[in-house]
Parts: structure tokens; C-alpha cells; sequence
């Protein structure tokens, strides 16, 4: 499948090759790599690698990459990132050419297809023919993997590109590769909050253990996410709106997610919480204001169960900018 790029802009641009001197070129990519994505390192690529280009723009607490690259491979290793870099989940959309991606497993991405990608563990990327363009949405990785953690186990694997959920989460990313530089920075942090949403719209494989997240239990998800700011929202009132026993709904969560309704609730309350407070949009919000939008009645019951989950309390949370200091990530 075609991904035409001919007309899509590109926003921010960091890096071209174009205009630079040939035996300076290598040199100018493998630095530069290292430079915007700390932790990746340049394994091989040409002497004088003919093209080359790198674009991002931030979409909140994210970023949007597009990436031009000669024949290369590179790998990551988290141990070599910050530690706030290592807090990272991505979505990587081929537009041209072919990505090999490996981490867990192997897959080759073709125009169109698209895998994820944890700054969590290492990865590899090659690119084995003339040049492949890839574009890839960084996203923090509590918000994702809070809402789907099911996408850990799911990492450098190629969703398959025909399923209705997969063109409806491709179709908007290639959106905001093309308006990207249109949006404000309120706009395109709101559309990083619907890229994170949408990534639980293309459907996994039947055989696999996860196909058990089914239909109720995204909706429940969907349910949840649209009235988290009432306050008086219950695991009840959910399996109500399912038309299912909340002993039902509570074992179809479980099994999915690994907790119970009314885990989500509370896990996506501070998922919510946690975002606005490391996104720069918010400054003027006090924590207390944040926490209340989010759903929590209370001020101090909103610290306690912050600091469970996230090992600090929301001002370090918001002064570090949104990351977490040791590797737990528990209730």
C-alpha cells in the first residue's frame, strides 16, 4: 500500500543532508542521530550517505518525528538515554520504502503499515534498500501503557494495515503529519491526547492471549475516559450503561487489563492528572485544580494515591517534567 508524501510539509526541520559537504555527511547523521534521540547510536550507514532528513515538532507533552534515512542500521539502548527519555512510547508509520524494526521480535514495515515502539528496552532499526521515510508520534509512556498495556507485549510487531482500526489510527496520523504546522500548540497537544485514545482501535490477533479485551471492555474503557471528571462516577454506573452485572464487567476487565473497573477508573483519573501537570499548557493550573478535573474530591487523598503510583508527589512530578524516578509504575 502507497502512502503518497509528496505534499505533506514539513514542520521543524533539524537536519538535511542536502547542501552539505559528501565526506562530512556520515559524520553530521551519526552525531545528529545521537543529538535529537539520545540513546541511539549509528552501528553503520554509507560513507556519503546521497540524502537524509530530520523534522519534529511537539505535540505537547509528545513529539512528531519525520525521518529521511540512507542505508543504515541503528540501535537503542535505554541505559545510554535519560532517564525521562526512557518514559517514552512511540507509534512508527512507514511512508516509504522498508523499516526492519526488531525488539522482542522482527518485523518488516512496508509503505502504510505501522508498529510500536517502548523506550523501555533496547530496539534495532535497519534500513537495508536506497532510503526509507518513516514518521513516529512519541507519546509518554504511562499515558499509553495505563489505558493499553497489552501494547508492551505488542512491540515491533506490524498491525495488519487492512483491519478498520488500523486505517482509522493511520488516516490520522497522516492527518497530523499534513496540519502539524497549521495547529497551535493547545490544538496539537489535544491531538496528541486523541492519538493515545485511538491506539486501542486496531484490533489484535484472535489467536492471541490479549483478544480477550474485546468489545465490552473498550467500550467500558471509552465509557470511563468521557466521564472521568464527574466525580460521582462508579464501577455501578459503567456496567450499568453496558447493560452487564458489574461481577461480569469486573471479570472482563480484569482478565484484559488486570485490574477492575474501579482500578480504571482511579489508574485513568491519574493518568489524566499526571499529563496535565507535565504539559506546559497547565502551568497556570494548580495541582489541586488539575486534580479536581481529573475527578478527585480531595486534594490530599489526590497526593497520596499520586505518590503510590508514581513514586513522588505532583509538584515533582510537574518539575521534572512529567517522568518517573524509579522503574515501578504500581498502584
Amino acid at each position: 500500500m502507497a502512502v503518497s508524501q509528496s505534499a505533506a510539509p514539513r514542520p521543524g526541520a533539524l537536519l538535511n543532508l542536502q547542501g552539505v559537504e559528501e565526506s562530512q555527511r556520515a559524520a553530521l547523521w551519526s552525531r545528529s542521530a545521537r543529538t535529537f534521540f539520545p540513546g541511539l547510536s549509528v552501528r553503520s550507514s554509507p560513507v556519503n550517505p546521497q540524502m537524509g532528513s530530520i523534522t519534529g515538532i511537539t505535540f505537547g507533552a509528545g513529539r512528531l518525528w519525520t525521518v529521511l534515512s540512507p542505508p543504515l542500521l541503528v540501535s537503542y539502548d535505554p541505559d545510554d538515554a535519560p532517564e525521562n527519555l526512557t518514559q517514552i512510547f512511540s507509534v512508527m508509520l512507514q511512508l516509504e520504502g522498508t523499516t526492519i524494526a526488531c525488539q522482542h521480535r522482527t518485523c518488516v514495515l512496508h509503505p502504510g503499515e505501522f508498529c510500536v515502539i517502548d523506550s523501555k528496552s533496547p530496539f534495532d532499526l535497519e534500513v537495508s534498500a536506497v532510503s526509507s521515510r518513516i514518521m513516529f508520534m512519541q507519546m509518554p509512556r504511562h499515558a499509553v501503557l495505563s489505558r493499553y498495556p497489552y501494547l508492551e507485549r505488542r512491540t515491533a510487531e506490524t498491525f495488519d494495515p487492512e483491519e478498520g482500526g488500523a486505517i482509522l489510527l493511520r488516516s490520522l496520523l497522516m492527518s497530523l503529519l499534513e496540519t502539524a504546522p497549521l495547529l497551535e500548540d493547545e490544538q496539537r497537544a489535544t491531538a496528541l491526547a486523541v492519538t493515545i485514545q485511538m491506539l486501542g482501535a486496531p484490533k489484535l490477533h484472535s489467536g492471541d492471549s490479549t483478544h480477550e479485551i474485546g468489545w465490552r471492555v473498550r467500550t467500558a474503557l471509552a465509557c470511563i475516559d468521557t466521564q472521568l471528571s464527574d466525580t460521582s462516577l462508579t464501577a455501578n454506573r459503567v456496567s450499568k450503561l453496558q447493560g452487564i452485572s458489574r461481577r461480569r464487567l469486573d471479570d472482563l476487565m480484569t482478565r484484559a487489563m488486570g485490574t477492575s473497573v474501579t482500578a480504571q477508573i482511579w489508574i485513568r483519573r491519574l493518568t489524566q492528572a499526571a499529563t496535565e501537570l507535565a504539559d506546559p499548557r497547565y502551568r497556570e493550573r494548580t495541582v489541586s485544580e488539575i486534580a479536581f478535573e481529573a475527578g478527585f474530591e480531595d486534594a490530599a487523598h489526590f497526593t497520596r494515591a499520586f505518590k503510590r503510583r508514581y513514586q513522588c508527589t505532583p509538584r515533582e512530578w510537574r518539575n521534572r517534567g512529567g517522568y518517573l524516578s524509579t522503574h515501578g509504575e504500581g498502584m
